[in-house]
């Protein structure tokens, strides 16, 4: 699997096995659940969640090529992802997509000795920056690129159960919850740093209360949602989802702005944030990747 390694930094809050919230459990204990794992484990939860489920499953894929030499796609590591060099066979559905899974190894390729196949890194990149890149060959058969940059936050794992189309508010839900754990764990950091109470003035006075608000928020419309005819749509939840994703980017670039300078040397905080990243960069794009039933990602 070619996830880039990151160190966990974990607290001691217990964790529910996250297995046990998949998209078949409620969205409240979905989010509640990665909430938890996002605020105990900052810089794993997001690797832990890809090895767990196939977010990339639902979105069209393309296998890789052979270039010259019999030369195959390689991904060098970079800051918070990826460069992705080499060649891919297009598929014709790619004209009905938004968004398309680059696949890193055949789809159907398994150990000889009949072990479990540990997966393949799917890289999803936007079809629309294929083609500003001039990516896409004149009769768009193939697929080149030479050090496209694709974040973690948009690496997905074949390892995993493969989410369905239809599970769209799974994934919506606990990315949230992940995002908002992690801000939560950021801001208890920032406070670390100095044990007297923070300016009134400091970008980060107050996150810490519109985090929580916006937590019982998010957590109310879920529950209402878990009841027909009582609840809110999927625009509700997307609505949700997307203003929680702001709050929580306030509240990395009030951290910036903050607590890191004031800190001396490298503060572990800087790590935390670093690699907490894939799942803010995730969270950007995460209605349109997996978009709601009904609607396409075009």
């Amino acid at each position: 699997m070619a996830y880039p390694p990151q160190r966990s930094v974990r607290r001691s809050t217990q964790v529910s096995d996250d297995r046990s919230a998949g998209p078949e459990a409620g969205l409240p204990r979905v989010f509640d659940v990665y909430e938890r794992l996002g605020h105990a484990d900052p810089t794993g939860a997001w690797d832990s969640f890809c090895r767990t489920h196939n977010w990339a499953a639902p979105l069209v894929a393309a296998d890789p090529a052979a270039g010259p030499g019999g030369a195959r796609p390689t991904a060098r590591p970079a800051e918070g992802g990826r460069l992705l060099s080499g060649a891919w066979r297009l598929p014709s559905a790619y004209r009905r997509a938004r968004w398309l899974a680059l696949r890193s190894g055949p789809a159907d390729s398994a150990p000889a000795d009949g072990r479990p196949a540990e997966g393949h890194a799917l890289y999803v990149v936007e079809v629309g920056a294929l083609e500003r890149t001039g990516g896409i060959d004149g009769d768009a058969s193939l697929i080149r690129l030479r050090d496209l940059y694709i974040p973690a936050g948009l690496t997905a794992g074949t390892a995993g159960r493969d989410l369905r189309a239809d599970e769209a508010a799974f994934l919506w839900v606990a990315v949230t919850g992940m995002a908002m754990g992690v801000a939560r764990h950021v801001l208890e950091r920032v406070a670390d740093l100095d044990p007297d109470a923070e300016p009134s003035g400091a970008p980060t006075a107050g996150l810490g209360a519109l985090l929580e608000r916006r937590r019982e928020s998010v957590r109310r419309d879920l529950t209402l949602a878990a009841h027909p005819g009582e609840g809110v749509a999927s625009h509700g939840i997307v609505g949700q989802v997307e203003e929680s994703h702001h709050l929580v980017r306030d509240v990395y670039a009030a951290a910036y702005e903050y607590a890191l300078p004031r800190s001396r040397a490298v503060h572990p905080l800087e790590r935390i944030m670093a690699g907490s990243a894939p799942v803010l960069q995730h969270a950007r794009f995460t209605t349109s990747l997996l978009p709601a039933a009904g609607t396409t990602s075009d």
